[in-house]
């Protein structure tokens, strides 16, 4: 736990201006403006099969 507090964790930001932002297009139907001021979703490899079955939605 401690590496993972002081070497991987690099910021923390709030966002919860941004997802009120977020959730207020979304409700009034403004799909693609929500959707442009979230970040980019990356793919990640999986390591095998194993760790993709587990991850893929519906499994």
């Amino acid at each position: 736990m401690r590496r993972y507090a002081d070497e991987w964790i690099v910021g923390i930001r709030d966002v919860t201006p941004l997802a009120h932002r977020v959730h207020a297009l979304v409700r009034d139907g403004q799909l693609d403006a929500a959707r442009a001021l979230l970040p980019a979703e990356r793919v990640y490899p999986a390591a095998d099969d194993r760790s993709a079955a587990a991850v893929r939605p519906g499994s």
